[in-house]
């Protein structure tokens, strides 16, 4: 009866140990797998738009972005609601710590007319530790029938919102 008892004890051993390193590793294949979010949260940036033949800058303002689970996003610039609207956007991760951006807005002239809309594209890449990133891209204006009125190039820099 003892090695009855003892032979369970073992097998009840191993099989502990066995599950054990099972959870170890379904762990840590979700914690590597959660690496593709790492850009979600909410960023202070700073956004320069720069003439994209030249290089010289335009304009900067500051905004938040918001990178949501699922990949979808949303941008508040500092500048006033009036000229332009909300910026709704999508994200998706490329590689490591590279992410790809596309944001649009409306347009809108000092009556409130829409005037047309922004689609902007950009690349980001994310520090190590995921408190800061840095990117740049290219933004197309469009008037209300679609055609293509003027393009700048802004780059973004932004730190994780604490």
């Amino acid at each position: 009866m003892v090695r009855t008892i003892s032979k369970s004890i073992v097998r009840t051993t191993i099989l502990l140990a066995m599950l054990a390193g099972a959870l170890q590793t379904t762990a840590w294949s979700q914690s590597a797998g959660t690496r593709p979010n790492r850009i979600v949260g909410l960023w202070d940036v700073q956004v320069t738009n720069s003439n994209c033949s030249t290089g010289d800058p335009l304009f900067s303002f500051k905004g938040l972005h918001k990178y949501e689970l699922g990949g979808t996003a949303q941008v508040v610039p500092s500048a006033g609601p009036v000229l332009l609207s909300a910026h709704m956007g999508i994200w998706r991760h490329l590689q490591k710590n590279e992410y790809q951006l596309s944001f649009k807005m409306f347009r809108f002239d000092a009556d409130g007319n829409n005037i047309g809309w922004v689609v902007v594209r950009n690349n980001v890449a994310i520090s190590d530790d995921a408190n800061a990133y840095a990117g740049s891209g290219q933004a197309e204006l469009f008037d209300s029938d679609g055609n293509i009125v003027a393009v700048v190039c802004p780059t973004f820099k932004g730190t994780r919102f604490q």
